[in-house]
């Protein structure tokens, strides 16, 4: 039960920042970033796997990422069934990490979709003027595991 009336007072909080007018956009994006990275440490989800898709203008195999205790344990191809090197493929953690170095960068631009209810990064979308240099993030089909 504190645990929600925590996060009902975080997103309370956080909608009531939203609505001021001098606040600047990498101020509410670091404010949503830090509501939602709450939410995900309230779960304590340390077990999961997910379908993670990198779109951009270099080819990326979609790929199912599975985790135990917070360290990538397997990647593997969702088209081809070949399995990867774990180096490289991201936590949970480390797109929230991706996240804030992404809003901090003032040269950059980031839209950020969270998931509702445990609050990790669901679509990272960085929008580009130059051509082909845009790049989408997917996380799609997250299961906790015991």
């Amino acid at each position: 039960m504190r645990t929600k009336l925590v996060s009902v007072l975080l997103f309370g909080a956080f909608a009531a920042a939203c609505r001021t007018s001098g606040e600047s956009p990498r101020d509410a994006a670091l404010l949503q970033l830090s509501v939602n990275r709450q939410k995900w440490s309230t779960a304590a989800v340390h077990n999961y796997s997910f379908d993670y898709d990198f779109t951009a203008n270099v080819f990326s195999p979609p790929i199912h990422i599975t985790v135990q205790s917070d360290l990538v344990t397997r990647v593997t191809d969702r088209s081809s069934g070949a399995v990867y090197s774990n180096s490289g493929a991201p936590t949970v953690d480390t797109l929230f990490t991706r996240v804030d170095n992404l809003i901090r960068n003032p040269s950059t631009d980031v839209i950020v979709t969270y998931d509702g209810q445990l609050g990790f990064p669901a679509k990272i979308e960085q929008p580009s003027s130059i051509p082909d240099a845009s790049t989408v993030t997917t996380v799609t089909n997250f299961q906790p595991s015991p």
